[in-house]
C-alpha cells in the first residue's frame, strides 16, 4: 500500500483574464489524490491523509476518490475552513495561478495505525509550505523514517504556495536528505537550484548530482518531450517518452508516479519502474483531465 500525504482541493479554471473572467470550470484537483486513483486501477492499494472543508466541493471530492476504490477513512473534514482552491488561468505559457488556502493546512496528525500495511508514503510539497500543516507533515515524515517505510517526495514547490510567497529552501532540503525517491521535473529543479546555462545533457546531469548530494538516492529527472533520466548508484539512463498523442498534459506526472510506484512494489529496478511511469503518463496525456481510466495491461 501506498500512503499520500498532501492536497486535495479544487481547480477553478478560466481561459479568460482572472480581472473579467465570468466562467470557470471546476474539477477535482491535488496531484497526491490522482496518483493515488492511477494506483488503485493499477492493482495497488492506496490511502490518502489529508483535509477539506465540510462543505459539497469538499465531499465530491472524496467521493471522486472512493468511486476509484482509495481509502478515505483518513480524510480529514473542517467545520470551520473551506476547501482549499486553486484558480488557474489558462495561457499559451505556462498557466497562472493563485490559491485560496482553506481546510488543507489545518491538518492534524493522524494515529500511527494510519502506516498500517503501508510500505511507501509520498508526500506532495503543499504540506511543507505553511503552519500549521508543515508540523503535522514533519511529524508524520519522521514517524515514516523510524519505522523504516520507504519515502517519496515530489518538489514541485512553487514560490506562491509558501509563507509571504517566498521559496524556504531549507526546509525542502531538509526533506530532500530523508526522501529515497524524487521526480522532480526541469522547471522544479530550476525552481530550487537556479537557471544553469548549457545543453540538455549538461543540465540533466547539473541537477540530478544537486538532488543525490541532499541525500535522495534515486532521482528520477523528467524533461516533458525530452523524456526522463534515471539515476541511481551513480549511473543515469535514458527514459524515452512513449507519449504519442497528446490531448492534455494534466496529470501526466501524477501518472509517471503512479506507474513508478507499481513498478517498485511489484519488484521491477528502477529504471524498469521509470519506463512503467512513462508508459502511464503517456496514457494520460492522451485523454483530457487528470480523472482518467488507465490500461492496467503493462
Amino acid at each position: 500500500m501506498v500512503l499520500f500525504v498532501g492536497e486535495l482541493l479544487a481547480d477553478l479554471i478560466t481561459e479568460e483574464p482572472f480581472e473579467t473572467a465570468e466562467r470557470f470550470i471546476l474539477r477535482v484537483g491535488g496531484s497526491p489524490g490522482n496518483i493515488a486513483k492511477f494506483l488503485v486501477q493499477l492493482g495497488v492499494p492506496a490511502r490518502i491523509l489529508s483535509r477539506v472543508g465540510n462543505d459539497p466541493i469538499g465531499r465530491r471530492i472524496v467521493d471522486s476518490l472512493l468511486r476509484r476504490g482509495v481509502d478515505t477513512s483518513y480524510v480529514q473534514y473542517d467545520a470551520v475552513n473551506g476547501t482549499t482552491l486553486v484558480f488557474v488561468q489558462r495561457t499559451a505559457l505556462t498557466p497562472d495561478f493563485f490559491v485560496v488556502r482553506g481546510a488543507d493546512k489545518f491538518l492534524e496528525p493522524p494515529k500511527e495505525e494510519i502506516f498500517q500495511g503501508v510500505r511507501i508514503v509520498h508526500f506532495s510539497c503543499w504540506p511543507f509550505t505553511v503552519s500549521p500543516i508543515r508540523e503535522a507533515a514533519l511529524e508524520i515524515l519522521e514517524k515514516a523514517e523510524k519505522l523504516g517505510v520507504m519515502i517519496g517526495f515530489d518538489p514541485n514547490c512553487r514560490e506562491k504556495l509558501f509563507t509571504c510567497g517566498r521559496l524556504d529552501i531549507r526546509i525542502v532540503l531538509s526533506i530532500l536528505e530523508k526522501t529515497e525517491i524524487t521526480k522532480p521535473s526541469l522547471d522544479d529543479a530550476i525552481t530550487l537550484f537556479g537557471e544553469y546555462e548549457g545543453k540538455l545533457e549538461d543540465k540533466v546531469h547539473y541537477y540530478i548530482d544537486k538532488f543525490h548530494k541532499c541525500g535522495v538516492k534515486r532521482v528520477v529527472l523528467t524533461a516533458g518531450p525530452y523524456g526522463a533520466f534515471a539515476s541511481e548508484n551513480g549511473e543515469i539512463h535514458h527514459i524515452p517518452t512513449c507519449a504519442t498523442n497528446v490531448v492534455d498534459a494534466t496529470g501526466a506526472g501524477d501518472g509517471f508516479w503512479a506507474g513508478l510506484y507499481y513498478g517498485i512494489l511489484n519488484g521491477s529496478t528502477f529504471v524498469e519502474a521509470c519506463h512503467l511511469g512513462s508508459k502511464i503518463a503517456a496514457q494520460v496525456l492522451s485523454q483530457i483531465g487528470a480523472d482518467v481510466d488507465i490500461m492496467p495491461e503493462l
